[in-house]
């Protein structure tokens, strides 16, 4: 059984040799060239006193050509083969690292081109975080070195235009980037600068639906009246067990514009509406939340809100009566994709669930479920599953991995097992297929008899059944 992350490996010679080439362009050291670089390359990182790990924190790239030559080069973000950077901290260096993914190295030979005119520059904009991955909190030193064109790569210009290929490096620029919980260490005297203290407080426990609402209280400290824009001027921060900022979690604060008024020692309150969807992709766990005010270059966050994401029994049975139900009329069934989406981490939750406080749709469901999570480990990941069944020397059928077999229903034979797995694909994301592997000896009239045995599955199969190439005996 295979799964279709294989389909992202090239499938034949020529794109090997294209991603062997980029492969090879990693072990040459950028900077090496055998005449200067006729182009400059200046970083910037506009200032501010610190970054927070987890903003989108801005390293901007800006090359200049000072020279009296058109210049063309490639410029990407994407794969940090062109590009490196790196961040020194005291005696410790961190390096950005080039991606590896074959998928991805094929598309970076289309990166993007770049001209530029003699006496001008040219600026992209980039974030530290998508070159560096940096846990500590410090005072670094960021440079960079960028090689306009690797061997593999042809800028799309027209003639007369020189390729720019030697390497250019950068002057190291300063940035102090804290992690989120320096920063949380700092609230009091951020307050205090600010003129503003944040305080949150949690009005009722997560649901996986409803999610939560939280109350920001604000407090002007300062000496006079403040405006602030409600709730542009604030950012949402979700934070895993490690005090990191969740990737792609919500960072905006969804509520109606405003523009709040606060006098001297006075505060004000806010309700903020975190819905079940902020968590409900991401794995069960701790997570913290807290809110973020900025100001020009102050800001100061408030307390953190622990959030405890788990379904407990309660919480369980009550998504499966509703998920049974259906979904309402123009919507989504919401507590049915919930369940899916965390379908590998429930099964022994979902073997504890007495049957007998469900109907038959809600009992059926269930079973569907706990199918489902035993056979989650087969195929991780959304997409198409081929299911590799094997033609026996008598016609018969069977499954060429015996886990997958030993974990469908005992019930029925083999056509009615794949049955089984095939109705409770759309709880797995799979797409299944199926690849017959006739044995030595099995004549051209059993290899049609077995694919004729799988017919009434077609239906739910993403593709007629295929035999892998081997050769079987004529029709006898």
């Amino acid at each position: 059984m295979t799964t279709s992350s294989l389909g992202n490996w090239p499938s034949n010679w020529q794109q090997w040799l294209a991603v062997a080439g980029l492969l090879l362009g990693l072990g040459q050291p950028l900077g090496q060239a055998e005449n200067s670089s006729p182009v400059q390359l200046r970083l910037n990182i506009p200032e501010a006193p610190f970054h927070v790990i987890g903003d989108p924190a801005p390293l901007n790239w800006e090359f200049i050509n000072p020279g009296s030559q058109r210049l063309a080069f490639m410029w990407e973000g994407c794969c940090r083969l062109n590009g490196r950077v790196s961040a020194t901290l005291g005696e410790v260096t961190l390096q950005s690292e080039p991606f590896s993914d074959p998928a991805q190295l094929m598309a970076h030979r289309f990166a993007r081109a770049a001209r530029l005119y003699p006496g001008k520059s040219i600026k992209f904009e980039s974030g530290i975080s998508e070159w560096l991955e940096i846990r500590k909190s410090g005072t670094y030193q960021l440079s960079a070195r960028y090689t306009g064109l690797l061997d593999n790569q042809r800028p799309n210009v027209t003639p007369g235009w020189q390729l720019w290929r030697q390497s250019a490096e950068s002057a190291p620029v300063e940035t102090t980037l804290l992690t989120a919980p320096d920063y949380m260490a700092r609230r009091t005297d951020l307050a205090k600068e600010t003129g503003l203290a944040l305080a949150l407080t949690k009005n009722r426990n997560w649901d996986p639906i409803e999610g939560t609402q939280l109350a920001l209280t604000l407090k002007n400290l300062s000496e006079k009246q403040i405006s602030i824009a409600w709730p542009s001027a604030f950012g949402l921060w979700i934070l895993d067990a490690n005090g990191r900022r969740v990737p792609l979690s919500l960072t905006q604060i969804k509520s109606a514009p405003e523009e709040l008024h606060i006098e001297s020692n006075s505060q004000a309150q806010k309700i903020v509406s975190l819905g079940g969807s902020a968590l409900d992709s991401k794995p069960f766990g701790a997570y913290q939340v807290f809110i973020d005010y900025k100001t020009g270059d102050l800001r100061t966050p408030s307390n953190t809100i622990g959030i405890d994401w788990q379904l407990d029994q309660a919480q369980l049975t009550g998504l499966l009566h509703a998920a049974s139900g259906g979904a309402k009329t123009g919507l989504r069934n919401k507590p049915l994709k919930l369940l899916r989406l965390h379908i590998a981490a429930l099964g022994q939750a979902l073997g504890q669930v007495n049957p007998s406080r469900f109907d038959e749709k809600g009992q059926r469901l269930l079973q569907e479920l706990k199918l489902a999570a035993k056979l989650k480990p087969f195929g991780p990941k959304p997409g198409l599953l081929t299911v590799k069944l094997s033609i026996e020397q008598d016609g018969s059928l069977r499954f060429t991995n015996q886990a997958l077999c030993q974990a469908l229903p005992s019930r029925g034979g083999i056509v009615e097992k794949l049955g089984s797995l095939t109705a409770i694909r759309r709880h797995l994301g799979w797409a299944v297929a199926v690849e017959l592997q006739p044995k030595n000896g099995v004549t051209e009239k059993q290899a049609s008899e077995a694919l004729q045995s799988l017919r009434a599955l077609q239906p739910h199969l993403a593709k007629t059944p295929v035999f892998k190439p081997k050769t079987v005996n004529p029709k006898r």
